[in-house]
Formats: C-alpha cells, sequence, structure tokens
C-alpha cells in the first residue's frame, strides 16, 4: 500500500512540476474575429498565419499613457501578448479596431517594425506606421488591399 501511494505521490509531483510548464495562450473573445481576419489577409497573399503555434494571444488592458493604443511584447519563453488599451477600444469604429489589431499583429506575427513615411497623395504609406493620427490613413476599398499587400509583403 505504502508502495503505491508513494508512486502515485511522485507522479503527481513530476506532472505538477513538468506537465503545466508551458504557459496557456488566450485571446480575450472580442478580438478573435480581428485575429481570424488577419489570418483571412495573409492567406489571400500566401502567408500562412498560425497565431496558435506562434503563441500569440490578445488582450485587453487599461494603458496608462493616452498615446499608446496597443502593445506587442515579444518574449521566446512566454506567449507573445497583443495588448489594446480598453479604454480605446471602446471608442473606436470598426476601421480604427481592424487597423490597431493589424497594426499589433504585425509587429507581434510578422515582426514588423514601425514604417513611417508619406505616399504621394500625403497619406500614410504603411498600417505600419508608429504614430496615430499623424497623417491621413484611409482603410478602405483599394487603400485597404494595398495597406494589406504592403503589410504582408515579406521585404
Amino acid at each position: 500500500m505504502k508502495t503505491i501511494f508513494g508512486k502515485l505521490l511522485f507522479i503527481i509531483i513530476i506532472t505538477g512540476l513538468f506537465g503545466c510548464s508551458k504557459d496557456i495562450v488566450e485571446t480575450d473573445a472580442e478580438l478573435i474575429p480581428y485575429f481570424d481576419r488577419f489570418v483571412a489577409e495573409g492567406a489571400l497573399r500566401g502567408v500562412d498565419v498560425d497565431l496558435e503555434a506562434a503563441r500569440i494571444e490578445g488582450l485587453f488592458q487599461n494603458i496608462p499613457d493616452a498615446n499608446i493604443l496597443g502593445q506587442c511584447f515579444r518574449n521566446e519563453k512566454k506567449p507573445r501578448k497583443v495588448i489594446i488599451d480598453i479604454n480605446y477600444w471602446a471608442t473606436a469604429s470598426e476601421e480604427e479596431r481592424e487597423t490597431l489589431i493589424f497594426h499589433e499583429l504585425g509587429h507581434c506575427f510578422l515582426d514588423r517594425d514601425h514604417r513611417d513615411g508619406l505616399s504621394t497623395d500625403g497619406t500614410c504609406i504603411s498600417i505600419m506606421h508608429s504614430v496615430a493620427d499623424s497623417c491621413p490613413f484611409d482603410f478602405t476599398g483599394m487603400s485597404k488591399e494595398t495597406y494589406l499587400d504592403e503589410l504582408f509583403d515579406p521585404q
């Protein structure tokens, strides 16, 4: 009886130490449709986007700096995190929400840096522009396609 109890205790301890060592990746339910759109847009451009395999999650938080709407935290040992400011999200339009998620996943999944600059018509040259509202940005119609082509271009 003592031997069986000892073996069971050993298995429980080992399972506790090693079985749960991997962080759980979770995304807030309200962000999932935007993550899914990113996956779909990547697929349309020949980019295989597997956010689960890349261990990227999305969460809402209160970001105290009013100039920061979202952030990507990269860590090779833990899941990468797309953090979205909950106060901004509450008032953002559908276009603004999608643009923000695509921008942050551009950092977290595509490893893109900021890309500032203006096109000849005075609009931002990339969805990866570093300062929100610093240049006109039209994320609709053909402009959206152009921005997404640029975003998923391996450069």
